[in-house]
């Protein structure tokens, strides 16, 4: 049984955007959060880090029968900073309150636009929306949990890891469908457990990330999932 890790989310506000475990961990390797955001946008440009949005470590409902980990959140959408009702239901997420999938929510912005989030997620999500008729139901977990316009090498051993590892577990024991979307080989570093887990898939083509049935194969076989396979767990 995994270990009960508490939620290290819990005080997220529009004034703090850092696990307090996280920004603990900076300041030691670094001497503070600035000098850690500054080395890394020094040493990988277009990385463009930053602590200056409301995190997304994970999205969704942890009850779905679908787990997708995935890279990061990337570049964050500008026309949502300080916006309430987005913030909310940004903290209502942290705290794992979320009924369905949190990019799902067309929460406009006051002049209307919604979030880039939504868009990216509709389209990687079409072709299983018209097989079930539905929006599939699935929880998503970012390796990293913080914003950057591209990938660079994450911490290996971030604090806050810790409470999504133990939600994967979680997930394992009660047999769900692990879609590893990005990060392959540092999720499966991460996750021993993972290894020979027999609900495990990966990406045919992970760059896209577009969650289809022919682009889904299974990590013991590589056949593509069925549709049979997508109504039983999405």
């Amino acid at each position: 049984m995994a270990n009960i890790i508490p939620n290290p989310w819990l005080s997220i506000s529009s004034l703090r955007h850092i696990a307090p475990s996280d920004e603990q961990y900076f300041i030691k390797c670094y001497g503070s959060v600035s000098n850690y955001e500054k080395e890394v946008n020094n040493k990988y440009p277009a990385a463009n880090h930053t602590f200056s949005f409301l995190p997304d470590p994970f999205s969704g409902n942890p009850d779905s029968k679908v787990f997708c980990l995935n890279k990061n959140p990337g570049k964050p959408d500008p026309c949502f900073k300080n916006e309430p009702a987005f913030e909310a239901a940004t903290i209502r997420n942290l705290q794992l309150l979320s009924p369905t999938c949190f990019w799902a929510e067309t929460i406009p912005n006051k002049c209307g636009k919604l979030h880039d989030g939504v868009n990216w997620l509709r389209m990687r999500t079409k072709v299983l929306e018209n097989i079930l008729s539905r929006q599939p139901n699935i929880f998503f977990i970012e390796y990293y949990p913080y914003h950057s316009t591209k990938g660079f090498p994450f911490p290996k051993n971030l604090p806050s890891y810790e409470f999504s590892n133990m939600l994967i577990e979680q997930a394992i024991q009660h047999n769900k469908l692990i879609i590893i979307m990005r990060e392959k080989t540092n999720w499966l570093k991460r996750i021993p457990s993972l290894h020979g887990y027999g609900n495990l898939a990966f990406l045919k083509c992970a760059r896209g990330g577009y969650l289809t049935p022919k682009n889904i194969i299974w990590a013991k076989t590589t056949k593509q999932l069925s549709n049979m396979d997508i109504k039983k767990f999405f």
